[in-house]
């Protein structure tokens, strides 16, 4: 069908159009409608130069704004001779093609050798919001979110979601001490409070990795030194140890189980599980630390070593205990 003919079928067929505004009405509503159908067929040249006519046809009507708006779309994304714009729209318009890994990936080689601009820009933020999600192809999404957040045709808004979902990958993915550096780095891109709550993650991380090996110490000194126990044949001072104190012990840990538990429940958002859990953690450590410290050295450093290190043990248990039940705890203590 010719443009002349398309345009007496629209104006024939009555559209659904705001008000008529001014001379020049109709005209504009067909030449807008045409601008549509090229856009559709992906022809963005022919589209421009119907948004022109449409704003030059129908000055003052409602056509004529939303052609005009669509002319400063277009332009924005005329490099390449629309090459790339159509490149581009082909996979975003179709779903299917959204949904392939193989055609997400054929964009993303195609956009290398896009001509700098916003179509670029975008075709990397299609490419990396799919591999970030559906695809699971970190590593590369943050390749191509790095890309777009340095692109100086990227605009401000554009920068700084890509920096955000970039650092956002890092931390998905335990990568906190990561997620950390590049907020720091680019801490300009990003509000104030999401930086300072990345470096309380990382620092969260970081102590737990220290928590998880002040236990593993713990544990594997007083294997040892049980195990030097039995070769002595002194494993009995250690059972002896045990009943000694596991009366007491058991009623610490359930004071701390129980104690924390109706102390959160008074409040109506208080979590009882990590003060449970804690009580549960108390017990084995407390009860490990009194069989190691009957057949341990019996040397004053020696002693105060134990203690301490059997001090830092409880409270790694309990750190550990909250980063997995309650984090928000955490926070407290600036983590």
């Amino acid at each position: 069908m010719t443009t002349a003919a398309l345009v007496l079928v629209l104006l024939s067929a009555g559209a659904t159009a705001p008000a008529p505004a001014g001379p020049g009405h109709d005209a504009g509503q067909a030449l807008f409608r045409l601008g549509e159908a090229d856009e559709e067929r992906g022809d963005f040249a022919q589209a421009l130069e119907h948004d022109r006519a449409c704003a030059a046809a129908a000055p003052g009507t409602p056509w004529a704004a939303r052609a005009s708006a669509r002319i400063d779309w277009l332009l924005a994304r005329s490099e390449g001779g629309f090459a790339p714009l159509a490149r581009l729209e082909r996979v975003r318009r179709d779903p299917a093609l959204a949904d392939d890994p193989a055609a997400v990936e054929a964009l993303a080689r195609d956009a290398e050798a896009f001509p700098p601009g916003v179509v670029r820009v975008e075709a990397r933020m299609l490419v990396a919001e799919a591999w970030l999600g559906r695809m699971r192809r970190l590593d590369d999404a943050v390749s191509e979110l790095r890309r777009v957040a340095d692109d100086p045709a990227a605009d401000p808004l554009t920068a700084r979601l890509a920096e955000r979902e970039l650092v956002d990958a890092l931390l998905s993915e335990g990568r906190s001490g990561q997620a950390a550096a590049e907020a720091r780095a680019r801490a300009d891109r990003l509000e104030p409070r999401f930086v300072r709550r990345v470096a309380r993650l990382a620092a969260r991380s970081w102590a737990l990795r220290a928590a998880f090996a002040v236990v593993a110490s713990f544990g594997a000194l007083a294997s040892a030194a049980l195990v030097r126990a039995r070769r002595r044949r002194a494993l009995g001072a250690a059972l002896g140890a045990l009943r000694g104190v596991a009366v007491t012990v058991i009623a610490f840990s359930a004071f701390v189980a129980a104690g924390g538990a109706a102390l959160a429940a008074s409040y109506e958002s208080g979590d009882a599980r990590p003060f449970l859990l804690l009580g549960a953690a108390v017990l084995p450590v407390s009860l490990v630390a009194a069989a190691w410290s009957a057949v341990g050295s019996r040397r004053p450093a020696a002693r105060v070593g134990r203690a301490a290190l059997c001090g830092a043990a409880v409270l790694a248990a309990a750190f550990a205990v909250l980063d997995v039940v309650s984090p928000s705890y955490l926070e407290g203590f600036g983590l």
